[in-house]
């Protein structure tokens, strides 16, 4: 039995070293490939238990078991820095590495990198890529100018990244203490850490290029701290802080005071928040956006379901109830809410009082049924951003709820159990696959040498170029996405178009792109530049006209 037990300690240990592994690299380079956490993680379980069997007496002494329990034995500030620094790292790796093996685009990174660097040139959040104008005539995000300090010092998209990296990774801080003002059992507390460590919907808001969304994430945390905290100064300048990231904050906002009406039993101020909320919104969306939208509109009042304002949409329902199938029953939602739920167990069910909070940013969510808006309830989008929070923090209330009932002294124990494990399994695709992919596509690219190459175009000259290239073109005033269709395709001093990065054309503008480019030199465009592998072709305009650029929104 002793021999048994050793040879178990051994592989038990052996395992967890490549499980562990696992989060960093895909084993790629030894020709397999091992991109999923869940099967490794049964295994891993199955080992413990094994070894749990054979011995229970001696369990503890188990090098993992011990290694285990000695981390959970360090300070509380030590494991939340530690977590925070893990997190950050892994987030900024990955999202750097897809930048440079051309998997960030013009939507949106290209975008918000062109507008604060616009902005530190004098044209206060100007982009030629949303139709040459001020970006709060798209969405009401003034908190993108707290950046513009950053691009002083290093203009560089990824400083944008970065920067998502960290405002994600900080959010644990309040995840923590929210967790600690309700649970008392440290491995309850440290569960929740460990599933936001392991957050899908928290990679999708960091992997889809860069949104404002990353500073709602933490600053939603934050509101709902200070709020149970009773600390009014902080939480006005938080939900402040939150009004100014995007118009659809007014209505969490007026979330947050339905919440503290009803559940805290706090009148005056929920009275306030709903009014503020309400108020932030017809400011935003009737005043303030149309005043900087070339249309002297808000673009996005027919983003519900059925492509229509709100007020038709609920005349909609009441004439067809059975409309609401479509609506909500769709197998892509359904995944959509088991994706956000089902990595904490679904103990965000156990809060009722929390539902108001889900409810509001998930309906926008999964409301629309036009195709244009199916990133809205996609896992992988930055759309999450406003839900995640409160799916947490809800999680934790019933959590506390749940330890109520069962009433158990091992019951904190199993539900931080039954909580890792469940974000372990709905982990998906590591951060180690994610990694290493994007390094191949890089190399097979040729990526880094052909960024080099773009230093050939003049800094202050009009570009259009490839979807996924223009992120890397963008500190200039004038850039436009390559299209063969589009106006502004030919209208712009240089011409770079990667011939192996074209699926985002339609398929028949994408087999045509040779006739299209010789269209072009006929019209008076010279290649003056090809990389060796012959993908990248940079042209230049001799009919170029300065006076074209600005005059197309």
């Amino acid at each position: 039995m002793r021999i048994a037990v050793k040879i178990l300690d051994k592989l038990t240990l052996a395992g967890f070293c490549f499980y562990l592994s696992l989060f960093f690299t895909d084993y790629s380079f030894l020709k397999i490939n091992i991109s999923n956490i869940s099967g490794p993680t049964c295994g891993m379980l199955f080992l413990l238990l094994l070894r749990y069997l054979s011995d229970s007496r001696t369990f503890g002494q188990n090098p993992v078991v011990a290694a285990i329990k000695r981390l959970g034995g360090a300070g509380e500030r030590k494991l939340i820095l530690a977590a925070m620094s893990m997190l950050f790292l892994a987030l900024s790796a990955v999202s750097i590495a897809r930048h440079l093996s051309f998997g960030s685009s013009s939507f949106d990174l290209g975008i918000f990198d062109q507008a604060v660097w616009n902005t530190t040139r004098g044209d206060w959040l100007f982009s030629s890529l949303r139709g040459n104008m001020n970006l709060m005539g798209d969405h009401f995000e003034p908190i993108l100018l707290l950046i513009v300090p950053l691009y002083l010092i290093w203009p560089s998209a990824l400083v944008l990244l970065l920067l998502q990296s960290a405002l994600l990774s900080s959010s644990l801080v309040p995840l923590w203490l929210i967790a600690k003002e309700k649970l008392t059992a440290k491995p309850l507390t440290f569960a929740f850490v460990i599933s936001f460590l392991l957050s899908r919907p928290l990679r999708g808001v960091a992997f889809s290029d860069f949104h404002p969304e990353c500073f709602i994430l933490p600053l939603l945390f934050w509101a709902y701290y200070f709020l149970i905290k009773r600390k009014n100064v902080c939480s006005f300048i938080t939900i402040i802080l939150l009004l100014f990231c995007k118009e659809d904050v007014s209505f969490l906002v007026s979330g947050l005071g339905i919440y503290a009406l009803f559940f805290q039993k706090r009148p005056r101020l929920g009275i306030l928040l709903i009014a503020l909320g309400i108020f932030a919104w017809i400011l935003e969306v009737k005043f303030i956006i149309p005043r900087f939208n070339p249309l002297n509109q808000y673009d996005y009042d027919r983003r519900l379901a059925f492509g229509m304002p709100y007020h038709d949409f609920f005349k909609n329902v009441i004439r067809n109830p059975s409309a609401l199938k479509e609506v909500f029953f769709t197998q892509d939602k359904t995944a959509y809410v088991l994706k956000l739920f089902g990595p904490l167990a679904f103990l965000s069910l156990f809060s009722p009082p929390h539902y108001i909070l889900i409810a509001i940013p998930l309906l926008k969510n999964i409301m629309p049924t036009s195709g244009l808006f199916a990133g809205w309830h996609g896992i992988t989008s930055h759309y999450s951003a406003a839900i995640l929070p409160f799916i947490y923090i809800a999680a934790i209330y019933g959590a506390c709820r749940l330890l109520k009932w069962l009433d158990k002294a091992r019951a904190p124990i199993a539900i931080a159990f039954l909580v890792t494990l469940s974000s372990l399994l709905f982990y998906g695709k590591t951060d180690g696959h994610k990694f290493a992919k994007f390094l191949r596509v890089a190399k097979n690219n040729r990526s880094l040498e052909k960024i080099s190459f773009f230093k050939l175009i003049p800094p202050q000259a009009s570009v259009a170029a490839n979807f996924y290239l223009v992120p890397h073109l963008s500190h200039r005033k004038y850039i436009y996405e390559f299209n063969p269709r589009a106006r502004t395709t030919y209208i712009t001093e240089y011409l770079a178009v990667d011939l192996g990065l074209l699926d985002y054309l339609p398929q028949e503008d994408s087999s045509n792109i040779k006739q299209y480019l010789n269209e072009m030199v006929r019209r008076g465009h010279r290649q003056v530049f090809a990389s060796p592998d012959q993908r990248l072709l940079i042209f230049y305009n001799s009919n170029f006209d300065e006076s074209l650029l600005g005059k197309i929104n």
